[in-house]
C-alpha cells in the first residue's frame, strides 16, 4: 500500500506542460504565412517571445553568429521589444537549400524586422538566426 502510494504521489508530480506553454510561445499572438518547417517556426517563435521579454542573452543564444549576435540582439530587442507586446506576422519565404526568409510585422508599428534562419548542415537540420549580414541588423 504505501508502495503504491508513493508511485501513484511520483506520477502525479511530473510535469506533462507541453515545452511551447512552459516557454511562453503559446502566449504570443502571431499569425504565420508561408509554409515553414515546424523547427524554422518554433526557432522563430522562441526569437520572437525572448524580444518581447527583452531577453537579449537569450535571444543572442539562438544564434550562430558569437559576437555579432550579442550586438544585434541588444539592438533588436531595444528597437522592436514594444512592439513585440502587439500582434504579430510572420511571412516565411523557405530557399529549399539552407536558408529561410522570416519577415515580421507588428500590428500598429511601421517597419518589419528581417530574419534569416540558416540550417546547420548537420544530419539534425537545426537552424539558426543570421545575426552577421547587415540586411538583419537594421
Amino acid at each position: 500500500m504505501v508502495a503504491t502510494t508513493a508511485l501513484l504521489l511520483g506520477a502525479c508530480t511530473t510535469d506533462h506542460t507541453p515545452p511551447h506553454v512552459k516557454d511562453g510561445r503559446a502566449d504570443l499572438d502571431l499569425s504565420v504565412t508561408g509554409q515553414p518547417s515546424s523547427e524554422a517556426l518554433a526557432l522563430v517563435e522562441k526569437a520572437l517571445v525572448r524580444i518581447q521579454r527583452h531577453d537579449e542573452d537569450g535571444l543572442a543564444k539562438l544564434s550562430y553568429d558569437g559576437e555579432d549576435a550579442e550586438k544585434t540582439a541588444e539592438k533588436w530587442v531595444a528597437k522592436w521589444g514594444d512592439a513585440a507586446q502587439r500582434p504579430m506576422t510572420a511571412d516565411f519565404a523557405v530557399d529549399p537549400k539552407k536558408y529561410v526568409t522570416v519577415t515580421i510585422r507588428f500590428r500598429g508599428v511601421r517597419g518589419v524586422l528581417p530574419l534569416t534562419l540558416e540550417a546547420d548542415t548537420d544530419d539534425d537540420w537545426a537552424y539558426g538566426i543570421v545575426t552577421g549580414k547587415e540586411d538583419d541588423k537594421r
